[in-house]
């Protein structure tokens, strides 16, 4: 009898771990799926929402309005680490997939250009904000809910299924853009890019039916117990932890770039490098996008074996020296070097990012949403989300196409000593105290 209640209550404990990574995931799939959607979609939405008549200044608004999205997310930062760290993780992810799921649903639904002129593209931005807000609390909300709920040896392998989920979400979005510009044919540009969008938006409502199915993570219930919660935590955080902000924005600042080059621009630079456009680009995309979602949780399997410096260390190294190569294997426009070069560039960011778990077990659980929250979103905003127009501008001014490589790059370079100094190992580290000192 004994043996078969431990027997049962290991099986509902493997099932209960089973819907925490499942519900974090899921809403992180659709986060990712519906915010990358904009930028495989931009030339046709440049071609809705802006006069057909401006050629290349119409594709520079449309990554205009990708980046100014970013500007919102410092503020959904605050909204949602402030509800994060008082009311509860899974309240504000909640809250974020759900806001997510409006706006994109919205963007698909908004008039065009030809039905109400310059108010189309003031609405899009608008839907664009909302989605900001959205993410400002989505990816850290959800590092640290999966953070704070996995066990002590396999934080990386459940932070893998994590970023398996963000490249899936990825893959997703690319794959309906391609599978819509096949059937759609000709209508696509002017009508089929809508449909991803609002099959976005309903995903979201799967997405938080499955957060609300699981519980608030350990940690953060046992700060409630004990009364621990702040009130106030920013105030507490800038008070006391404001030189880590510092490290921690120069390290998302640096994954920001060398994310956003690729996710958002490099649709639109593969075919003025290579000529490879729409649906071809696209494929090719989705599948390199889908060997980082298959290898994050190897990584992660990894990091929990060697530690987070090694990961952090090589990836770090892989953004500074490999960038550039491949981006001149780019520009040899061949199929093969192409491949190549662009499965450099995303496991190079994803070895970065694997080994930046380190970022969440190095602050206290009391402040651990806010902490998260807040750099990213501001280094996101200042950095990821203008990489795209700031690359576009940097090719028209200069006329190389090796220009954005350098940008990349010559941060990457900027941020080095500072993540390294600033970052220590913390595999096995307790998280409800962290190991930052004060």
């Amino acid at each position: 009898m004994t043996e078969t209640v431990v027997r049962s209550d290991r099986n509902a404990g493997r099932r209960s771990q089973t819907r925490v990574i499942l519900a974090s995931s899921a809403g992180h799939f659709v986060e990712w799926f519906d915010f990358a959607l904009y930028g495989v979609s931009a030339a046709a939405i440049a071609a809705t929402f802006f006069p057909p008549d401006r050629g290349s200044a119409a594709l520079l608004g449309t990554l205009a309005i990708y980046g100014v999205a970013f500007l919102a997310r410092p503020l959904g930062a605050v909204i949602f680490g402030r509800i994060g760290d008082r009311l509860g993780r899974r309240t504000a992810l909640c809250g974020s997939v759900l806001l997510m799921g409006v706006a994109t649903t919205a963007v698909g639904l908004l008039p065009g250009w030809a039905s109400i002129g310059a108010a189309a593209p003031v609405l899009l931005l608008v839907c664009r904000l909302l989605q900001g807000l959205s993410a400002g609390g989505e990816t850290t909300g959800a590092m640290t809910f999966n953070l704070e709920h996995a066990p002590s040896g396999r934080r990386a392998l459940w932070m893998g299924f994590l970023s398996s989920s963000t490249m899936l979400g990825l893959t997703g979005a690319t794959a309906t853009v391609v599978i819509f510009q096949n059937v759609a044919g000709d209508s696509y540009a002017a009508s089929g890019w809508r449909w991803p969008f609002v099959i976005g938006g309903l995903l979201s409502l799967v997405a938080l039916a499955l957060r609300l199915s699981v519980d608030e993570t350990p940690v953060f219930t046992e700060l409630v117990k004990e009364g621990a919660t702040l009130k106030r935590p920013y105030s507490h955080l800038f008070r006391t932890y404001w030189r880590t902000l510092l490290v921690l924005f120069c390290y998302f600042g640096v994954v920001g770039v060398s994310t956003h080059m690729f996710l958002g621009y490099m649709p639109s630079y593969l075919g003025q490098a290579t000529g490879l456009s729409g649906s071809p680009s696209l494929t090719i995309l989705t599948s390199i996008t889908l060997v980082s979602a298959l290898t994050a949780p190897l990584f992660g399997f990894l990091s929990d074996r060697v530690g987070r410096r090694p990961m952090l260390l090589f990836g770090l190294l892989g953004v500074v020296a490999l960038t550039v190569p491949a981006y001149l294997l780019i520009s040899t426009k061949s199929l093969v070097a192409v491949i190549a070069a662009l499965l450099i560039l995303l496991l190079s960011g994803a070895l970065l990012s694997t080994g930046g778990i380190a970022v969440l077990e190095m602050v206290p659980a009391d402040v651990r949403f806010s902490a998260m929250a807040l750099p990213y979103n501001v280094a996101y905003a200042a950095f990821a989300g203008t990489a795209p127009l700031v690359s576009q501008l940097l090719v028209d001014a200069s006329g190389n196409l090796l220009a954005p490589a350098f940008y990349a790059t010559g941060l990457a370079l900027l941020g080095l000593p500072v993540i390294l100094r600033g970052i220590p190992e913390t595999k096995g580290s307790d998280l409800r105290a962290g190991i930052v000192k004060k």
